[in-house]
């Protein structure tokens, strides 16, 4: 198994067994909301989620892992794979029925500010998956630690509590509708992955099979 990493940290394993709740849970409700159609995964990592959803969904990955991206378009042929950051991304006009994501919010400078710019590259009635990894007991004085050395150091993930925090209280503020909320339990553990879908009060026009049908 190649190894990858990025100026956060190293990774691997993230098509392993013990990550398949989380996945088949996000695919899940995707689908359920018909929002696999056309899906935008920001930081796709190896491209992992390409493979739980179903073969006619427009897949786009974004990943600033040079290693990771060579890696997803190894293993996906029908997927577009942009090596880019989350910040940097010029979707050129383009629009998405749903935009992912998936465990990567609390590793960004700005959380909050992300979910603003891809609201805006939703067509109407779009939503946003967020996945954000949860632990029961998480010490005040940890969390603080957390926040003091992010705000230093970007490098520095945000502590889940915080980011998670953040997210809500956004949400919350823009009164964006939520559609589904979730926690998944992780295998044989006593965290678990909390994984939510909301649509955001956005103008934007029908996706093109869409217009003109009332």
């Amino acid at each position: 198994m190649r190894r990858w990493n990025d100026d956060v940290g190293e990774w691997r394993g993230l098509d392993s067994l013990g990550q398949a709740p989380r996945y088949a849970a996000i695919a899940e409700i995707l689908h359920t909301f018909n929002s696999d159609r056309k899906v935008l995964d920001v930081g796709c990592g190896e491209g992992v989620l390409r493979g739980w959803l179903p073969e006619y969904t427009d897949y786009t990955g974004i990943e600033r892992s040079s290693l990771a991206v060579q890696i997803a378009v190894e293993r996906n042929s029908l997927a577009k794979i942009i090596h880019t950051s989350a910040e940097r991304f010029d979707a050129r006009g383009e629009r998405f029925a749903s935009i992912v994501f998936n465990e990567m919010l609390y590793y960004t400078a700005d959380p909050v500010g992300l979910l603003r710019k891809y609201a805006a590259l939703l067509w109407q009635g779009g939503v946003i998956l967020c996945s954000i990894y949860e632990k029961p007991k998480v010490g005040k004085e940890t969390s603080w630690r957390r926040k003091l050395w992010h705000f230093f150091d970007h490098r520095c993930p945000l502590s889940n509590v915080h980011c998670a925090g953040m997210v809500r209280s956004f949400v919350a503020r823009e009164a964006w509708p939520i559609l589904e909320d979730r926690t998944v339990a992780t295998p044989g553990g006593s965290s678990a992955w909390h994984i939510w879908l909301a649509t955001p009060r956005a103008t934007h026009e029908p996706e093109p099979e869409l217009q003109g049908q009332n």
